[in-house]
């Protein structure tokens, strides 16, 4: 009984997504720019903000996934189909590596063979801070992928760069969008 007036009662209406509008506000009261915003209406209400990053010379691809849950997550793409049977095992022990000495984000490989860091937020709608978005790109994932980027070719055997204007059709996003 007490779940079902529960359940009736978060079901009233289109609540707001509270992190968005929070980050939403950050961003004009900052004025920072340079976010593309896509909402989803999947079980979360995901609202994914898209933008880019430039590191050691590059533009990153960067997602911050926002969404009703306690979990929010910022994700890099550090290299496009970078890791192949050939580097798997290398690029796996390198980033083994990595990710045992760095507790704030984590590299990934996705299954198209994409190099991904992703750092996750944890906050509930009354704890988020948008600012820390902001802070972790700034302040912790691009110093880190400055020096980092230098590193990974090495590692890899080929470019990790992310500048697929030529090889990339528009429409194909290459960060695993997680909803």
């Amino acid at each position: 009984m007490a779940t079902e007036n529960l359940r009736d009662q978060m079901n009233t209406g289109n609540p707001p997504r509270v992190k968005a509008e929070k980050f939403d506000a950050f961003m004009r009261e900052r004025e920072v720019g340079g976010f593309q915003k896509e909402e989803y209406d999947d079980q979360f209400r995901t609202v994914i903000y898209f933008s880019g990053l430039q590191a050691a010379g590059q533009q990153q691809f960067v997602q911050v996934v926002l969404n009703d849950s306690i979990y929010g997550m910022i994700k890099v793409l550090v290299g496009h189909k970078a890791v192949n049977e050939e580097n798997q095992a290398r690029v796996l022990e390198y980033i083994n590596q990595l990710n045992q000495r760095f507790g704030a984000f984590k590299y990934i490989i996705t299954q198209d063979g994409n190099l991904e860091l992703d750092c996750s937020l944890i906050a509930n709608d009354e704890t988020f801070d948008p600012e820390v978005i902001i802070v972790m790109l700034l302040n912790v994932i691009q110093p880190h992928l400055e020096s980092e980027l230098l590193r990974l070719p090495a590692v890899t055997g080929c470019p990790v760069g992310v500048n697929l204007e030529e090889e990339t059709p528009a429409e194909e996003n290459p960060i695993h969008v997680v909803h």
